[in-house]
């Protein structure tokens, strides 16, 4: 159960002392950090049809320096009438895209 879930807020179990690590930008500075993959505009979203990604996320750290990683996203798309059922008819199948971003 998770305390921020509205579901479970109150019957999780209490906390005496909790430790709140937070990336938001509320709290200033720390050395976490968010990222964001921009992904190709390529990805064509349509009315009226379901566009699904599915690939994979690497993550290595560099080996100039161990606190920088490289991730690499890899992923195919494909879309469908959003009234066909999964597995059914593909109106579109993209190939494999793949793309490397260093995070520091």
């Amino acid at each position: 159960k998770s305390r921020t879930d509205e579901f479970a807020r109150d019957t999780a179990p209490a906390i005496e002392n909790p430790a709140v690590l937070s990336t938001g930008p509320e709290n200033g500075y720390t050395h976490w950090g968010q990222q964001v993959f921009h992904l190709p505009s390529s990805i064509p979203l349509i009315a009226g049809e379901t566009t699904l990604l599915e690939g994979d996320v690497e993550m290595m750290r560099s080996k100039e320096n161990s606190r920088l990683y490289n991730c690499r996203i890899s992923f195919t798309s494909t879309r469908r009438k959003s009234t066909e059922k999964v597995g059914g008819r593909i109106l579109m199948k993209g190939g494999k895209i793949e793309h490397v971003y260093q995070i520091p």
